[in-house]
């Protein structure tokens, strides 16, 4: 018995030299991890570092006297006041999901919460699909045509099984969410 023993450590031993002993895939420089999430039919990806939670959708209290539709309200995330606000009116997404669609897709809806320089975002999601490293060398240009809009928050786009993921620029993102709740 301690025969077999040692022959199983031995194996053991060996695989895990070859495991070793073998090259490694170089992480590309500029790697970025990105939180990749869905509104509506479209696919966004923000900075993982961005993101502080996911919550399930919460109570939403509407301000009085504003209508904005960029700011949806205010929620309470534990215990705490925040502005809750709506990716898909700031960026402009059409709402033209088909009931049919609906019934379809299965959809996990959520709310993320979003933290920078201490300032706090919650918005609600369709779909959360997780956190992912994206080399740089996928990005392509975003199109001319979208480069040109009058306001584009599209930084890169990526493909990721088998959709374009628009990756955001964050600093933009956040610096028209300010200012379209003041």
């Amino acid at each position: 018995r301690l025969r077999v023993l040692n022959h199983d450590v031995l194996g053991y031993e060996k695989e895990w030299t070859q495991v070793l002993a073998e090259k490694k895939e170089e992480e590309v420089p500029g790697t970025v991890s990105v939180l990749i999430f869905r509104i509506a039919k479209q696919w966004f990806a923000l900075p993982a570092q961005l993101f502080e939670e996911v919550i399930t959708p919460q109570p939403l209290h509407t301000v009085p006297h504003r209508d904005n539709p960029v700011l949806m309200g205010v929620i309470n995330v534990h215990g705490e006041i925040q502005l809750c606000v709506s990716l898909k009116e700031l960026l402009d997404l059409e709402n033209n999901d088909s009931e049919k669609e609906k019934d379809e897709r299965s959809t996990y809806k959520r709310m993320i919460v979003v933290n920078k320089d201490e300032k706090r975002w919650v918005f609600p999601v369709d779909e959360i699909h997780g956190i992912h490293r994206v080399h740089p060398i996928i990005f392509e240009n975003v199109p001319v045509t979208v480069a040109k809009a009058k306001t584009t928050f599209t930084k890169h786009l990526f493909e990721w099984e088998g959709t374009s993921v628009a990756l955001l620029d964050d600093e933009l993102l956040l610096y028209k969410l300010t200012r379209s709740v003041q």
